[in-house]
């Protein structure tokens, strides 16, 4: 990736996104979380099952950015949760949105790409990215 792509998506970080902008993403995704993507809070939840998660399973969210779907899908389903951002403001809005869901003890966001990943072979049982491939 380079530097020019990681400025570009830095930049989305820059500005704390306003009360207009959530109410927008509210309406046309169903979540709040300053997200830059376009997953819906029903493809989210379908997820769930189609992953099989639960409190035994670890989630791996590729390019999660705000953390949204993973923060979402650990919250429902119980699962831990590993989150791989290559933007290191994007990593910590991640932080602190599990801070605030609560899932804080049960998550760890961590800076990488789906390239070279800074986890051992046979950690997660399953992976979700959002926008991340388009």
């Amino acid at each position: 990736m380079t530097a020019e792509t990681l400025g570009r998506m830095a930049d989305r970080y820059r500005v704390d996104p306003v009360e207009a902008m959530l109410a927008t993403e509210r309406e046309a995704l169903g979540s709040d979380f300053g997200a830059n993507g376009y997953t819906t809070r029903a493809q989210a939840d379908e997820l769930v099952d189609v992953l099989s998660l639960g409190p035994d399973r670890v989630l791996l969210d590729l390019g999660s950015g705000c953390g949204w779907p993973g923060i979402h899908l650990a919250v429902r389903s119980g699962c831990h949760l590993v989150s791989v951002d290559p933007v290191e403001a994007g990593v910590h809005r991640t932080e602190a949105r599990a801070a605030v869901e609560g899932i804080a003890v049960r998550s760890l966001a961590v800076i990488g790409d789906g390239e070279h990943l800074p986890l051992a072979s046979d950690t997660v049982d399953a992976l979700v990215h959002a926008d991340v491939l388009c």
